[in-house]
């Protein structure tokens, strides 16, 4: 059964991938670090970046 579960890192929008908690490299070398944005390049994410 898939699960469908938030990537681990906070600032992140995107769902993580089925065999990791984080749904990109870039979010995995982040961790647990708090940024006021994700940078993983996901359209979930790049669509909530405000120039």
């Amino acid at each position: 059964m898939a699960e469908n579960k938030k990537c681990a890192h906070p600032s992140c929008q995107c769902q993580a991938r089925a065999d990791s908690k984080y749904c990109s490299p870039y979010c995995e070398a982040a961790g647990t670090t708090t940024e006021i944005q994700c940078n993983c390049g996901h359209p979930e994410c790049s669509a909530t970046t405000t120039v």
